[in-house]
């Protein structure tokens, strides 16, 4: 009698939340060869949340980083002090003093800069991307973030790049559904939305899937009463609660997200959104993993997986 032929596996490397770090962002193409990966995927929050003036005046230019005044006098001080602040995932730009007064004074053109500044970086990473990917099997699924503005959408669908927020796309013989959106925050985010909506979304991004299909979700808000949706509780001022002088940890992940898991089964679930709730989960027979995130410190973390038909045969958390 003649065997079936065994299923070939799928080595994937997952990570998220780099909110702008050009460092996490470089090390993330890296781990396609580093961990021996088919394939990379990024689950969303890729745009940073700050603009740095630099400002130029008679051959010095000054600024402002963690609080305290910053003077630079030479070219190479001035790279170094651009290099550290993409490392962090902000927006270094330099410019003149009534350029700056412009930006103090008008809302409208800081709003106006940052998304500039922001599809700027996203270029250069899809780019960055297509160089260091030549040659590899699959180019890199990413999606954007509750975050992100609608305005790095056209970024997002690089050529280079397969866009997968709020679709489905499909990786070889598996489907990949993605979810750019997040139940509502404190912070009311762009792509904060309620429960039902987000239900609304999710159910579109399904339309075509076929009840055989194998599938792998990629959705930026973990599911809700998880050990990977746990985060401090904030308070009306934005202050972060605290019991006992200990965080008060509570579970803030998406019910809606918790029901299409359910629903569908999927072999794998793959999350972020929650930096500080790295660690795994099930709900029924479908493994969900948040990496977590410590960009601002320039550590990569993610979760390498290896999934075959329909089984995850093994998977690790790892930072580097």
């Amino acid at each position: 009698m003649r065997s079936e032929r065994k299923a070939s596996s799928l080595k994937i490397f997952f990570a998220t939340d780099f909110h702008g770090s050009e460092m996490v962002f470089r090390k993330f193409l890296n781990s396609l060869k580093f961990y021996q990966a088919d394939v990379l995927i990024f689950g969303g929050d890729i745009t940073g949340k700050v603009i740095v003036p630099i400002v130029k005046r008679e051959g010095t230019y000054y600024s402002v980083l963690y609080g305290r005044d910053v003077k630079v006098q030479t070219e190479a001080q001035l790279n170094e002090f651009i290099k550290v602040n993409k490392n962090k995932g902000y927006y270094p730009k330099v410019v003149s003093k009534d350029e700056y007064d412009e930006l103090e004074s008008s809302k409208a053109r800081r709003d106006q800069l940052f998304q500039e500044l922001m599809k700027e970086r996203l270029e250069e990473w899809a780019k960055l991307a297509r160089e260091r990917l030549q040659g590899a099997k699959h180019r890199l699924y990413w999606e954007p973030g509750n975050d992100d503005a609608y305005a790095i959408d056209e970024v997002m669908d690089a050529e280079a790049c397969v866009s997968i927020g709020d679709r489905m796309a499909e990786l070889d013989d598996y489907r990949v559904l993605g979810l750019s959106h997040a139940n509502m925050t404190p912070w009311k985010a762009p792509r904060d939305v309620s429960e039902e909506r987000l239900a609304e979304i999710i159910a579109k991004g399904m339309d075509g899937l076929a009840e055989n299909d194998k599938v792998i979700m990629v959705y930026h808000p973990p599911p809700k009463d998880t050990t990977i949706d746990l985060a401090p509780r904030v308070k009306e001022d934005m202050s972060y609660a605290s019991v006992g002088g200990q965080q008060d940890m509570i579970h803030v992940g998406s019910s809606a997200v918790r029901e299409a898991i359910a629903s569908v089964q999927p072999i794998v679930s793959l999350h972020g959104h929650v930096h500080e709730s790295k660690g795994a989960d099930h709900i029924g027979n479908t493994l969900c993993i948040n990496p977590g995130s410590e960009y601002t410190e320039g550590v990569l973390r993610g979760a390498l997986l290896v999934i075959q038909d329909r089984t995850v045969r093994n998977y690790i958390l790892v930072s580097g």
